[in-house]
C-alpha cells in the first residue's frame, strides 16, 4: 500500500477523531516509497534553496540518497537544515515573511 494512501488515511482519522492519539509515526517517514513519491510532488522549477541544490541535481543518484535519508531518519540521525527567513517589500510599506528551504537533507 502506498505511503500516500497511509497518510491519508492516517490524516483522516486525525481529523475525524480529535481526542485520538497517536504514537510511533516513524514508520511512515522513513519509507523509501514514500521518500521518492515526496520527491516526485516537489515542483521542479522553484529557485535552488539555501544550500544551492536544485531538484534535479539532487535527483541524481536518488535511490542512493533516499535509501541513506531513509536509513538516517530510522536510526533518528537525521537533523533537518534550518531555512532561512527572508521579508520582501510590499507596495503599501509593509513586509511578507518568505521561507527559504534547502533541497539536501
Amino acid at each position: 500500500m502506498p505511503v500516500t494512501t497511509k497518510l491519508e488515511r492516517l490524516a483522516h482519522k486525525a481529523r475525524s477523531e480529535s481526542h485520538t492519539r497517536f504514537t510511533s509515526l516513524m514508520g511512515m517517514l522513513y519509507d523509501p516509497q514514500g521518500l521518492r513519491e515526496s520527491y516526485e510532488r516537489q515542483k521542479g522549477n522553484k529557485a535552488p534553496g539555501v544550500d544551492g541544490v536544485r531538484k534535479e541535481a539532487y535527483g541524481e543518484g536518488l535511490q542512493e540518497r533516499l535509501a541513506g535519508l531513509s536509513e538516517r531518519i530510522r536510526r533518528l540521525g537525521y537533523r533537518p537544515k534550518p531555512g532561512r527567513r527572508t521579508y520582501i517589500p510590499k507596495g503599501d510599506g509593509r513586509y511578507r515573511p518568505l521561507g527559504v528551504p534547502t533541497v539536501i537533507a
